[in-house]
């Protein structure tokens, strides 16, 4: 490494200490003024509509769906005659109308239950009979005798292999208010707890929707629903009437605990009849010391880190250029000698049933004369042409090197015809080569495959007899050793 590279690597290493120290002092300035700012403005995201908004979205569609299927006229007029054509003509026409929606709104269940036979219709066709002594069913009776048009029910869906879902529960009556039944859609809850999920990631918080009971609905954590009440939280238990009354806007209540405080921020979703909660903690303000030590330290590991992968990236990309110009012949570009024979002795090792090694030696017919009476300077790019010739026949099936002066070797793993395609279009490239003919120079090649127990020694020993071979039987030619063919 000269001087002047290392003059450069200290001063980028320096460069990058500054920063980091730098980068250390202005967070240490900025960290309590932030964490702050940060919070407000975290709190302020909450407040907007964009949680309010998405949730009310995501589950909207739904409830409209389930109530344009209760007005339905076909739906209407197929339960009126469902016991006068208890077919299998009549149930398949109802599968296929709820399978229609389904591949519609892509929605996870789509069903119908009919109030005087109790029959539990699903796009698949008929699933069950309802009972109110089946603990599964007593949602029907809760609903039906409630005054919901709709209302919205978390539960498992048998027809589903009992996923955990949302269900949109409809109330369907005739002309005369007469119940016909209820139909709706299921969608399986993980679809809204990434919602959630997402603020979660986003915000940094706690998101959850409850009934006016208090009781979880959905949240990001399946062992809470339905099993979690929000009102055992001491403040929204003391706001209990608060919260359960003001439909209208949202509400911020503080809190403290133990080990943390923060708000809850909570706002009513009317078409959902739930309530949306949002937890926030704040306490990274009173444990702010240790994080800003924990990332000071951070950025020294890091600024080390750099140090050290700068260093040594500078000394690995010097040892591969050394390494590269040893093992690269210069001129040409392609693998010298040494790298030849490193190759080459990996290679035999290869075994394969369909393909063999066959290696070869070729140089320049004429070359000499072209290079006393044109120059060394047109040698060279005589050089420079065969050398891309041969890397655009040989280097997909093996490799080329430059062995010497005028000399190559080379490798490829094939079989026997396919060798032979390849020397051909070899030697139809360099005899159709202006420059070759102009000069009156052309290519000797010999090669030889590969047998079992043979080292590198004998390959090239076997290579160059055939050479010799070629040179003897008129140049402009290749012998493959086994059978002394020529082109």
């Amino acid at each position: 490494m000269d001087r002047k590279l290392k003059l450069k690597v200290n001063i980028l290493i320096s460069l990058i200490i500054f920063a980091g120290f730098a980068a250390v002092a202005f967070t240490s300035y900025h960290t309590y003024s932030k964490i702050i700012e940060d919070d407000i403005v975290n709190i302020s995201k909450l407040t907007s509509t964009n949680i309010y908004s998405d949730i009310r979205n995501e589950l909207t569609k739904p409830i409209f769906v389930s109530l344009t299927m209760a007005n339905d006229s076909f739906l209407k007029g197929w339960l009126e005659s469902e016991k006068a054509n208890d077919t299998l003509e009549h149930q398949l026409e109802l599968r296929q109308y709820l399978l229609g929606l389904k591949k519609k709104y892509n929605y996870d269940s789509v069903f119908l239950v009919s109030e005087s036979s109790k029959n539990y219709y699903h796009f698949n066709g008929l699933n069950k009979v309802i009972s109110d002594n089946n603990d599964h069913d007593i949602w029907y009776y809760e609903f039906v005798n409630s005054d919901y048009v709709y209302d919205l029910d978390v539960d498992t869906d048998e027809a589903n292999k009992g996923s955990l879902s949302v269900f949109v529960n409809c109330r369907m009556t005739d002309e005369d208010g007469k119940l016909l039944g209820v139909t709706g859609v299921g969608l399986e809850l993980d679809q809204v707890q990434s919602l959630l999920k997402a603020f979660e990631d986003d915000y940094n918080l706690d998101a959850l929707l409850f009934g006016e009971d208090g009781t979880v609905q959905i949240n990001t954590s399946l062992n809470d629903i339905s099993t979690e009440n929000v009102f055992d939280a001491e403040i929204l238990s003391e706001n209990r009437e608060k919260i359960l009354n003001n439909h209208d806007s949202l509400q911020v209540l503080q809190f403290k605990e133990q080990s943390f405080h923060g708000y809850y921020i909570v706002r009513y979703i009317e078409e959902l009849n739930w309530y949306l909660l949002i937890k926030k903690d704040t306490s990274v303000l009173a444990s702010s010391m240790y994080a800003q030590t924990t990332r000071d330290a951070l950025i020294y590991t890091i600024v080390v880190l750099l140090v050290l992968i700068i260093t040594n990236g500078i000394v690995k990309k010097n040892d591969q250029l050394m390494l590269g110009l040893l093992r690269t012949d210069l001129l040409t570009g392609l693998p010298n000698r040494r790298n030849f024979n490193e190759t080459l002795a990996k290679a035999i090792n290869i075994t394969s049933e369909q393909e063999s090694l066959f290696v070869f030696v070729f140089d320049l017919d004429n070359f000499k004369h072209v290079n006393d009476t044109q120059g060394h300077l047109k040698g060279d790019q005589m050089l420079q042409e065969i050398s891309r010739f041969a890397s655009e026949a040989f280097s997909k099936k093996g490799l080329v090197c430059r062995w010497g002066g005028d000399e190559f070797a080379g490798y490829c793993f094939s079989d026997r015809q396919e060798v032979i395609k390849i020397l051909e279009a070899f030697f139809e490239i360099v005899r159709k080569d202006p420059s070759f003919k102009l000069y009156n120079m052309s290519v000797s090649l010999g090669i030889t495959r590969a047998l079992e127990n043979d080292n590198e020694d004998a390959l090239i020993y076997r290579a160059d007899q055939a050479l010799y071979q070629a040179k003897a039987n008129g140049k402009d030619n290749w012998v493959m050793d086994d059978e002394k063919n020529r082109i």
